[in-house]
């Protein structure tokens, strides 16, 4: 079995950070579908939708500083490797 270089490495965690960001942002998109076809109770709906997108929007900018700094550090090495 082979090692894995840094540079691959690091591209399998950001590859895992930026699938978990998409499925944050999915599941707000998905919220928010369900809040358009509420008919019931729309009120009760809005507080759900927002209690939903405020939890994974928190999620997201946490996530984002790793990914951007992750993403710095690649490229730094790329440049040193080329």
């Amino acid at each position: 079995m082979g090692r894995t270089t840094r540079l691959e490495r690091l591209d399998r965690k950001l590859h895992r950070l930026r699938k978990i960001e998409a499925s944050y942002r999915h599941w707000i998109k998905r919220a928010h579908d369900e809040l358009k076809h509420e008919t019931v109770d729309r009120d009760r709906a809005e507080k759900r939708f927002e209690k939903i997108r405020a939890n994974y929007t928190r999620k997201i900018e946490k996530l984002q500083p790793k990914i951007r700094d992750l993403t710095v550090l690649r490229s730094e090495l790329k440049g040193a490797e080329g």
